[in-house]
Formats: C-alpha cells, structure tokens, sequence
C-alpha cells in the first residue's frame, strides 16, 4: 500500500525546526529507523506467526488499514520526532500483520530470496538516485499515475477474470523501484532533522515493503 503524501512532504520542505543534522548523520537516521521497521516484522513473522495466522482475515485487514492510516497520518502530520517514531512503529506492526499473513503461503527460501533481490534493488536504487538526483525528482507524477492504472487493472484481474497476473506484479515492481529512488532524491532535498528522517524513512519502508511483496509473488513457490 502507497500512500500520497505530497501535501505534507511540500510542508516538510518549510520545516527547520528541531536539532540539525549533518547529512550523513540524516543518511544514517533514515536507515536505522528503516532497520528498526524491517526487524519489528522479522519479529512478527518469527515469534508471532501463530497468533496472527489465527486470527480473522477480516480483522487483520481492518487492523491494518486502521494502523496504517493512523501509523501515517502520525508520522506526516507531526513535527516531533518521538511521535513520528512511534507513528512509524504503527505502521510496521500493521503492515507486519499482512506480511506474515501473506508470507505464510510461500516457502522459507522463496522469502528469503525475496528479502535479498528486494534489498538489492532497494541499494542499486538509491545509489542510481544519488548519481541521477534530477531525474528521479521529476517522475513523481509519472509513477503516480502508473501506480494508479496498476491497481485498477490488478482489481479488474481479480474480480474479472478471478487471477492475479505475473505481468502486473513486474509493472508494480518497476513503479515501486523507481518510487524507492524517487522517495529517496526527495530525502535529500528536506531540512537534515531527525523528524523528517524519521518521515522519509516511512517514505521508503512503504515502497520496500511493496516490492518485497510484489517479488515475492512473481519468483514464490507456494507451500504444499
């Protein structure tokens, strides 16, 4: 799930306040609170599999679109880092409800393989925006658009002709490469606080999580 986040993103370019950070230090803010996000769902799937998996689909997926919106809605409209962390911490736990859900179809090594190929792409990602700062601000709009025409025809294959289709799975792939890209230009370009790494960290773990989904689909092979 992506969420829009144009609005406060232009606010945060506004945003000076709080303790100043030099670049790396902002760099390095982002990764870890990215790491913290990607542990806590390590956690979920290791030690909390057997809760989560029985428990109602129906209720994982309201508490994770609850815990997402709010998990957001957090982190984008506070200006305090604490807050924004904990916002943030919301939205792992939640969309750590659907991972182990859905990666409880697929076989240890497939989502093991997954994780690699996702982490991979994530760091080519973000070195090629560092080198191509300019290009990848100026496809925000292209990436939204092709994420928007993707959803409509992943719901027509599922409620149409009742399958999900590989060749819309790699478009979402390539949309959510280029959004890590993207996500990650855009960091650069914030004031160096701790709170906005905290947002851009939210930033990119939702399009990391996306195509970690999306690969898992395409090269998973599904439990007997």
């Amino acid at each position: 799930m992506d969420f829009d986040n144009q609005h406060y993103k232009m606010e945060r370019l506004q945003h000076v306040g709080g303790l100043a950070l030099s670049e790396t230090a902002f760099n390095l803010a982002i990764g870890l609170v990215l790491l913290w996000g990607f542990l806590l769902n390590g956690f979920m799937a290791m030690f909390l599999s057997y809760p989560i998996l029985h428990m109602s689909y129906i209720l994982i997926l309201v508490l994770y679109f609850a815990g997402s919106i709010i998990g957001t809605m957090t982190v984008y409209r506070s200006d305090n880092a604490i807050v924004s962390f904990v916002g943030f911490t919301l939205l792992s736990v939640s969309m750590g409800l659907l991972l182990t859900y859905f990666m409880s179809y697929f076989t240890l090594s497939s989502i093991s393989t997954a994780f690699f190929l996702s982490g991979v792409v994530t760091v080519c990602m973000i070195a090629l925006s560092c080198v191509f700062p300019a290009f990848f601000r100026g496809i925000g709009r292209t990436l939204g658009t092709s994420l928007l025409i993707a959803i409509v025809a992943d719901l027509v294959a599922l409620f149409v002709f009742r399958a999900a289709l590989s060749v819309i799975d790699l478009a979402v792939v390539l949309i959510f490469c280029g959004y890590v890209g993207y996500d990650w230009s855009k960091a650069q370009m914030y004031p160096k606080t701790l709170d906005n790494a905290v947002d851009c960290a939210a930033d990119i773990y939702v399009d990391v999580v996306n195509l970690f989904i999306r690969i898992l689909s395409i090269i998973g092979r599904r439990k007997d």
